[in-house]
């Protein structure tokens, strides 16, 4: 199912495995519990995906809090990133209000508020993931490079970049250029996520071009070529094994 060898090949001598995250998309906080409670063990971080609780759209500050703290506490001390795709204003809401509970907030690139929300979780001592998603195709390594500096300059903690692999060349490009840009002497964390069946290998093998975090599901995928958390794991035990 998964071509690994070309990228066994190009395995560096220092590799290090990503922290795998939890995405969690979930209508209520019962069917948050039961996916944590099911594959939690299998992650150090969780991310909810709070725009898909059901009535997520009309949550007020207190209706959103009480829920963001219900499942920073069904975390269990893994670190909690808060993600809502919505309207402009609707997000950012919720982002500012997520400052209060989550470790770190996902803000999108192309968000008008983007350094704002930066400083003001700086002030708040909350991380910022800036993701960058492009679902149609694959830049090439170069652009990628790019794309992690331009996010850079704008103060995220975590770059994060998802983009649609329609094969394996697509595959190794968006790795190529996560390497390239990680080992500049200044540069900062990143994820590097080719969505799609042919791209699966990337969520597991990232790790040797830089990339900090691997995206997983439960039992309901969240993006395109998502192994469950338990899975993931699994996957991640054998090809890391020489670090055991």
């Amino acid at each position: 199912m998964m071509k690994l060898k070309l990228f066994e090949q190009v395995k560096k001598k220092k590799n290090k495995r990503p922290e795998i995250c939890l995405s969690l998309s979930c209508g209520n906080i019962y069917d948050a519990a039961s996916e944590i409670a099911e594959f939690g063990e299998f992650c150090q971080i969780i991310e909810w995906c709070a725009d898909k609780m059901d009535g997520a759209e009309n949550y007020t500050k207190e209706t959103f809090i009480i829920d963001a703290e219900k499942i920073k506490k069904l975390c269990n001390k893994k670190k909690l990133i808060i993600d809502y795709k919505g309207d402009e204003v609707m997000t950012n809401k919720i982002l500012r209000w997520s400052m209060d509970v989550a470790d770190i907030i996902d803000i999108d690139a192309g968000n008008p508020e983007l350094e704002r929300l930066v400083r003001e979780a700086k002030r708040k001592r909350v991380e910022t993931l800036i993701s960058y998603h492009v679902f149609d195709h694959m830049p090439s390594r170069n652009e990628i490079a790019e794309q992690y500096l331009k996010m850079e300059k704008r103060g995220g903690d975590i770059l994060k970049i998802a983009c649609t692999a329609s094969n394996e060349v697509d595959t190794y490009a968006i790795l190529e250029g996560a390497a390239s840009y990680s080992q500049l002497r200044a540069a900062k964390p990143i994820v590097a996520i080719a969505m799609g069946e042919e791209g699966q290998v990337s969520r597991i093998c990232a790790g040797d071009f830089g990339s900090t975090i691997s995206w997983a599901c439960g039992s309901i995928p969240t993006a395109p070529g998502q192994f469950n958390a338990r899975q993931l794991a699994k996957y991640m035990d054998n090809y890391y094994k020489e670090e055991k």
